[in-house]
């Protein structure tokens, strides 16, 4: 698994791109501390701790407040600890995909985006794509091409 996202990580970020990592890079009694792995992915890493990360040189930030374009957002990694007064789009990875329903990848009503590498196909997001996502999940009523052009089957009871 470990060898997957190292690999995922490193074909997809550059040498000189920011990265922000939102925690829990390491896991488990036996796990490797947070700095083993931040020593093996590519990019300039601003690390948000989750509750799993340990170290004892690595500097954590509990959240970063990015504006990009018109769009803000707040990097945390579990979304009950965003501010309470910002008021833009929260982008969290605390919740994995165990819970889905409550946190799904988008939820457009409490503005959250939910990055957990499951949701992700276990590599980082540009904003550039999640600018892209949001500008079409800001618009309520507008329906992606696939979805425009699909019949919805008569239904009938007989």
């Amino acid at each position: 698994m470990n060898r997957v996202l190292l690999e995922k990580w490193n074909d997809t970020v550059c040498v000189d791109d920011i990265v922000y990592f939102l925690g829990d890079l390491s896991f488990g009694e036996n796990a490797k501390d947070t700095d083993y792995w931040l020593k093996r992915l590519s990019g300039n890493i601003v690390f948000i701790k989750g509750d799993q990360d340990s170290s004892e040189s690595t500097e954590s930030l509990d959240n970063v407040i990015v504006d990009v374009g018109d769009k803000h957002f707040c990097l945390v990694y579990n979304p009950a600890d965003a501010p309470e007064d910002f008021d833009g789009w929260i982008i969290h990875a605390h919740h994995n995909s165990h819970d889905l329903e409550k946190y799904p990848f988008i939820d457009r009503e409490r503005k959250t985006i939910n990055v957990s590498t499951e949701l992700t196909d276990y590599r980082p997001i540009a904003f550039a794509e999640i600018a892209e996502i949001i500008s079409w999940a800001d618009s309520i009523y507008s329906e992606p091409d696939y979805l425009a052009t699909y019949e919805v089957p008569a239904v009938t009871q007989d």
